[in-house]
C-alpha cells in the first residue's frame, strides 16, 4: 500500500515537471500561447498600478482597493470583451449599490433589510444584459448592507467611481498596450482540420487499394468523430478571431487575412461527406461474407480506383490550405481528380448498361461512396475558384508581422 502511494505520488510529481517544462519551451516560442498569457499577466499588473495610482488621488482611501482588483479582472482575451465588461461590471456595481443604499437608508441593516434586497438583487443578476457581471449586483447590495455601508452615501458613490476607474484603467491598457489579436488561429485552426481530413482520406484509400481491406474501420470511425470536435474548435478560433478585431487599433490597420467563415462552412461540407463514407463503408463490412474474396460489396478494381480518388481528394486538400504551391498545379490536381471521378462513374454507368456487374448487390453501396467523394471533390473546386491565391495571405507563418498573435 505504501509502494502504491509513492508511485502515485512519484508519477504526479513527473506530470507537474513535465507540464512547467512545456509551458517553459513554449516561452521560446514566438507567438506561443505562454508568451500571450505572459503579456496579459504583464498588462493586468500595468493596470492595476495604474488604478491603485489615480484612485489613490481621487477617492476616499477606504475605496481605493476596489479599483486595482476591478482593473485586473478587466483584462480580458480580447478589446471588446474588455470593454462590454467593463461597462456591464460599472452597471451592475451601481445597482447594487443603489439597491443597498435605498434599502440601508430606510431601515438599516436587518433581517428584513436582506429580504428586501436578496430577491430583487438577484433577479437583477439574471437580466441577459448583465452577462457574467450579474451576480455583481447581488454581492454589491448584501456586501453594502451587510457592512453597514448602506447608510453611508459617501463610500457608496466612493465605491461606484472606483470601480469605474478600475473598469477604465483595464480598458485602456488592454486597448493601447498589445491588444490581443488572433490573426494566425483561425486560419490554423482550419488547416488541423483539414489536415485531419486528409489523412483520414490517405487511411480509407490505403484500405480501399489493398483488397478494400476494412480493418482499419474502427480507426477511421475514430478519426471521423475527431474531425467534429476539430470542426467545433476552428469555429470557436474564427469567433474569436472576428472578436478580437472589434475596437482594436491593431486590427483597424491589418486587412483580414480570409473569409475564415466560407472555409468553415465548406470544411463542415466535406466532414459531412467524409462521415457518409465511413457509415457506408461500415455497412459494407456488416453486409460482407468472409468466404468471397473481400468485401460481397465492393471490387477489388473500384476498390483500387477510389483508393486513387481518395488520394487525389487529400492531396488537393492539402494544397488547397497550405497554399504554398503554384495555383496551377492546385487546379492541375483537381481536374486529374475530375478526371478520375467521371472515368470510374463511366465505367459503373457501362457495367449497368451491359448487365456486366461483378457484384450488382454492391452498385449501391459504391454509387454512395463515389457521390460523397464527388460532392468532396466539388466542394474542393469551389474554394479554389474563390481562392485569393496569395501565399503571403494563406501560407503558414510567412510574410505576416512578428506581432500578429
Amino acid at each position: 500500500m505504501v509502494d502504491l502511494g509513492t508511485d502515485r505520488l512519484r508519477a504526479g510529481i513527473r506530470r507537474e515537471v513535465r507540464y512547467i517544462r512545456e509551458q517553459a519551451a513554449g516561452l521560446a516560442e514566438r507567438d506561443s500561447e505562454q508568451r500571450f498569457e505572459l503579456r496579459q499577466i504583464a498588462k493586468a499588473t500595468l493596470a492595476a498600478v495604474l488604478a491603485w495610482f489615480l484612485a489613490d488621488r481621487l477617492l476616499p482611501r477606504e475605496t481605493v482597493w476596489i479599483a486595482p482588483a476591478t482593473a485586473v479582472i478587466m483584462v480580458h482575451a480580447t478589446v471588446y470583451q474588455t470593454l462590454t465588461n467593463g461597462v456591464r461590471r460599472v452597471c451592475a456595481v451601481a445597482a447594487g449599490v443603489i439597491l443597498a443604499g435605498s434599502v440601508g437608508y430606510l431601515i438599516g441593516l436587518t433581517a428584513l433589510g436582506l429580504l428586501l434586497v436578496v430577491p430583487p438583487a438577484l433577479v437583477a443578476a439574471r437580466w441577459h444584459r448583465m452577462g457574467r457581471h450579474g451576480t455583481d449586483v447581488a454581492t454589491t447590495a448584501v456586501l453594502m448592507l451587510s457592512f453597514g455601508a448602506a447608510s453611508q452615501e459617501r463610500y457608496l458613490l466612493a465605491y461606484v467611481v472606483a470601480t469605474g476607474v478600475g473598469a477604465v484603467s483595464g480598458g485602456l491598457i488592454n486597448a493601447v498596450v498589445w491588444p490581443p489579436l488572433y490573426y494566425r488561429r483561425p486560419h490554423e485552426a482550419v488547416r488541423r482540420l483539414s489536415g485531419e481530413a486528409a489523412t483520414l482520406l490517405e487511411n480509407v484509400a490505403a484500405g480501399m487499394r489493398e483488397g478494400c481491406d476494412l480493418s482499419g474501420l474502427p480507426d477511421w470511425q475514430r478519426q471521423a468523430t475527431r474531425l467534429d470536435k476539430h470542426l467545433a474548435r476552428a469555429a470557436s478560433a474564427i469567433a474569436d478571431g472576428a472578436e478580437s478585431r472589434r475596437y482594436n487599433l491593431r486590427g483597424a490597420r491589418i486587412p483580414e487575412a480570409d473569409d475564415h467563415q466560407r472555409l468553415l462552412s465548406a470544411m463542415s461540407e466535406i466532414g459531412v461527406h467524409l462521415h457518409a463514407v465511413v457509415r457506408a463503408l461500415a455497412h459494407t463490412a456488416q453486409r460482407g461474407r468472409p468466404h468471397e474474396d473481400g468485401p460481397s460489396l465492393i471490387g477489388e478494381e473500384f476498390g483500387r480506383d477510389y483508393a486513387e480518388l481518395l488520394d487525389l481528394l487529400a492531396g488537393a486538400l492539402r494544397a488547397r490550405m497550405r497554399m504554398t504551391d503554384e495555383p496551377a498545379r492546385l487546379s492541375a490536381m483537381i481536374s486529374v481528380a475530375l478526371e478520375r471521378a467521371d472515368a470510374i462513374q463511366e465505367q459503373m454507368t457501362e457495367e449497368v448498361r451491359t448487365g456486366s456487374l461483378d457484384r450488382p448487390r454492391g452498385w449501391a453501396v459504391t454509387g454512395s461512396l463515389l457521390t460523397d467523394a464527388e460532392r468532396i471533390l466539388t466542394n474542393l473546386k469551389a474554394l479554389h475558384a474563390d481562392s485569393p491565391h496569395d501565399p503571403a495571405v494563406l501560407g503558414d507563418g510567412d510574410g505576416v508581422p512578428e506581432a500578429l498573435v
